[in-house]
């Protein structure tokens, strides 16, 4: 049984850049056909997910396979001391670079959930001096990544998807799902500054990005779209309807 790329991206959760880079590397062994994927192949595709997604590189898997020794991985912790890096002490040019080389190695949710997002959090929550460079240097690395994978996306045709901003608590975040969903084989248009009125959509997908919540207007456009059949979803950390004036409050009666 063979096949086709999408179908290895489909099952495995890998994005054709992932496939491209591991096949070179030669972790996955080669075949034939160049054109199809045989058992084999999945079989190996989903080793190579499974240890990824514990954060470890196509370097150390390698050197793993090619030692014929178990796997040593700095893990996660060890990306991110990389990134952290970086973000101090390296070049624009390195940085981006640095990233680039991490996309290839991961899978689009664990690239984004089990890297980005911890990286960014820990950011946040940093008050050491140059905090805010670092900051800033990070969330220009995300912009300028996520324009890069987009253009990719556009010329790959992959399915247009509309991500909009209804609102946000970190200007960074919808970025990082827009890399996210770039790596589940979408092309993704931004629109990233906070919509006060609802928007229309000629894309295939419609996503709502709730940072901080919905406007009871933003959120019955979105219900009236839902019921018209319209591929419209609300994503992001805070979905709930934030209501513009003070709700009465309802008193037990004793």
């Amino acid at each position: 049984m063979t096949y086709t790329s999408e179908t290895i991206c489909a099952i495995s959760g890998a994005a054709l850049v992932n496939l491209k880079r591991w096949y070179r590397s030669g972790i996955i062994h080669k075949y034939p056909s160049d054109r199809e994927w045989t058992e084999a192949q999945l079989q190996e595709v989903m080793d190579i997910t499974r240890l990824t997604s514990q954060g470890a590189t196509i370097r150390e898997i390698k050197t793993a396979q090619a030692g014929a020794h178990p796997l040593r991985t700095g893990g996660w912790a060890a990306r991110r001391g990389d990134m952290l890096w970086q973000l101090e002490f390296g070049s624009p040019q390195s940085l981006r670079v640095l990233l680039r080389k991490l996309a290839s190695n991961f899978t689009g949710d664990d690239f984004v959930l089990r890297l980005l997002l911890p990286l960014h959090q820990w950011l946040r929550d940093d008050t050491r001096a140059g905090a805010s460079r670092r900051m800033e240097r990070f969330h220009q690395l995300m912009v300028a990544h996520a324009g890069s994978v987009t253009r990719h996306a556009t010329r790959a045709a992959a399915i247009p998807l509309l991500l909009e901003n209804v609102s946000e608590k970190h200007q960074t975040d919808i970025w990082l799902e827009a890399i996210r969903l770039s790596g589940q084989g979408f092309c993704v248009e931004v629109r990233s500054f906070c919509a006060l009125y609802p928007s229309v959509n000629v894309h295939q997908h419609h996503l709502y990005w709730c940072g901080a919540g919905l406007t009871e207007m933003m959120y019955q456009h979105f219900l009236t779209r839902q019921q018209k059949g319209d591929p419209v979803l609300l994503c992001g950390p805070d979905r709930r309807v934030h209501h513009l004036y003070p709700q009465p409050q309802l008193h037990a009666v004793a």
